[in-house]
């Protein structure tokens, strides 16, 4: 009885892990999906994941710099005159760092102080964690309005928080698994293949080579699709995972 209960809920997971990239335009990492899948409608409301729109426009996303390559990978987006946006780790940046992405081209939003699920801490905790980096942002002249948390984990204390901090909850509809690994054309074919209108791409300062960067901002072009700041994605509004 104990091992079909098991086997069970192994199916389902698998189940919810694959509703979520049913559609087109979606391709999410199955623990991420079953996150998202169980998280109750009105939560994902409020969070951002993909443009509604039906013109051809994606948003390249970066996590967890300033890093040892981030100079590096800004001077690439810029030589190919591509927008990004980059969600940082507050005690990562300096006032040299931050002026780094001074830059039209460049978006900056809080990715944390810690990098830890806010699943598991206290209220107390959560508040903590967001006025402690908010307040490194702005010393250093950042005034960020979009908030990634690490490992794309919410709770409903979470965004009350961020709510009330008037920062916009940002995911992604489209996870490279640059972090996991993934590199060359195994990369540029797991993101290309998911491409749709609106899509939000997760990609990391340190994890994706410069090479691959190029290759892939070619490759999405090739596929006729415009690289657009997160803000213009966000105005056109919200389409959301296995609704």
């Amino acid at each position: 009885m104990i091992v079909r209960l098991i086997l069970l809920v192994a199916l389902l997971n698998s189940l919810q892990a694959r509703s979520a990239n049913d559609a087109p335009g979606w391709n999410l990492y199955r623990s991420y999906a079953r996150h998202v899948c169980r998280m109750q409608t009105e939560m994902k409301q409020q969070i951002f994941f993909r443009a509604s729109s039906e013109e051809k426009v994606v948003a390249l996303t970066f996590d967890d710099g300033p890093l040892g390559r981030t100079p590096s990978l800004l001077r690439l987006l810029k030589k190919h005159n591509t927008p990004a946006t980059f969600f940082l780790l507050a005690p990562q940046i300096t006032k040299a760092k931050a002026l780094q992405y001074d830059d039209p081209l460049f978006e900056v939003g809080l990715h944390s102080y810690h990098h830890l699920d806010y699943r598991k801490l206290s209220p107390q905790r959560v508040r903590r964690e967001l006025d402690r980096a908010l307040k490194i942002f702005h010393r250093h002249g950042l005034h960020p309005r979009f908030f990634r948390p690490p490992y794309g984990m919410v709770s409903r204390v979470l965004l009350r928080e961020l709510k009330k901090r008037n920062l916009h909850t940002i995911l992604w509809s489209i996870d490279s698994q640059d972090w996991n690994h993934y590199r060359g054309k195994r990369l540029i074919h797991n993101i290309v293949r998911s491409l749709a209108p609106g899509s939000v791409i997760l990609l990391h300062d340190q994890s994706t080579s410069l090479n691959d960067i190029s290759t892939l901002i070619n490759a999405i072009e090739e596929a006729k699709y415009r690289i657009a700041p997160l803000s213009t994605l966000l105005s056109k509004g919200n389409m959301l995972p296995c609704p």
